[in-house]
């Protein structure tokens, strides 16, 4: 710090002040926005805080299975954005969090609402969204989808030799190895500390880590999952000294596939005491591939408590985990939930 000049200003503490989710296999009643402005709503109002007086929204979708060509144009409604500083977020869910917070800890603002959704039922098959993402020319020649993708990374781990005689989706995953698609919303109130009172925060955001690797399947060591290794040591190095995960009480995972899943849970080197996904399996929980990080990171934060001193979220985006994103949450109501 040059001579003579004053200190940076501390970065505000951000927690998380509300959490909802509605989830369903299949919504016939209600149209996606319908779901999107019953959410946002009950969001904001669980939070003390309402459509007027919220600093801004950050959006999660994803246009090819929303349907909708730039979908926030339909969605920012809803979610509580006319008159109000609205960003959408179309890389992934788990990114549209950390955005979040990070313009809070910017100084933008003092309370955000992040809203992600899927409501995959109103199209005629997931899988054709999916493909969309493909390089063209290569990859949707030959109908690369999330599923397939999830197999070709599975299949790095799997020795045939021993392989069982289980049907297969996609060799080597079944059923169970994989995500469940459902209609889903989820949403969260992020506020400054000092703005809310306190003992009404579910959790202290406690630092964030994300990457990204290279987008061809090709080059890139598909089974070595080096986003998630990159993502850790963007935590650590954060200005936040965030728990690290040998200190985690639970962690919730988004991933391809169960055995990606595993194979992420053993990298953390977690403590023995440690609950791995909770809140239920890649194919209990519902969600759609695009929001599933986010609806895990927030899993991990409605988590602490009492026995749960310390939460993370890990999300994988993109084909066969393509990009990662950690966030770690501390308990509410106590000094050594805030970074």
């Amino acid at each position: 710090m040059p001579p003579g000049t004053d200190p940076p200003a501390p970065r505000p503490r951000v927690a998380v002040l509300a959490i909802r989710r509605e989830a369903t296999a299949r919504e016939e009643d209600r149209s996606l926005e319908e779901m999107i402005f019953e959410v946002a709503h009950d969001t904001l109002a669980d939070a003390g805080l309402s459509q007027a007086t919220v600093g801004g929204v950050v959006l999660s979708g994803n246009d090819q299975s929303d349907g909708r060509v730039i979908s926030c144009m339909t969605s920012a409604g809803p979610a509580g954005g006319v008159d109000s500083d609205v960003t959408m977020i179309a890389s992934s869910g788990e990114h549209a969090l950390a955005y979040g917070w990070l313009r809070l800890r910017s100084g933008q603002g003092d309370t955000v609402l992040v809203i992600g959704w899927g409501k995959p039922s109103e199209g005629v098959n997931p899988d054709y969204a999916e493909l969309v993402s493909a390089e063209p020319y290569v990859l949707r020649a030959v109908g690369m989808n999330d599923t397939i993708a999830a197999a070709l990374q599975a299949s790095r781990w799997t020795d045939p030799a021993t392989a069982g005689d289980t049907a297969t989706v996609s060799w080597p995953l079944t059923a169970d190895d994989l995500p469940r698609r459902g209609d889903v919303v989820v949403a969260a109130v992020l506020a400054v500390e000092g703005t809310f009172s306190p003992g009404r925060e579910l959790a202290w955001v406690r630092g964030a880590g994300w990457s990204t690797e290279n987008y061809e399947l090709g080059a890139r060591d598909v089974g070595a999952q080096t986003a998630l290794d990159q993502a850790l040591a963007h935590l650590a190095r954060g200005a936040d000294s965030a728990p690290a995960p040998s200190t985690w009480d639970s962690v919730e995972i988004a991933a391809p596939s169960e055995p990606a899943a595993a194979r992420a849970a053993g990298k953390l080197g977690l403590p023995t005491h440690a609950t791995v996904n909770g809140s239920g399996s890649l194919h209990e929980r519902l969600a759609p591939a695009h929001i599933a990080g986010l609806d895990r990171l927030l899993a991990a934060a409605g988590s602490v408590g009492p026995g749960t001193g310390t939460a993370a979220g890990v999300g994988f985006n993109g084909f066969a985990g393509q990009g990662a994103t950690v966030m770690v949450f501390g308990a509410p109501g106590t000094k050594e939930g805030v970074a």
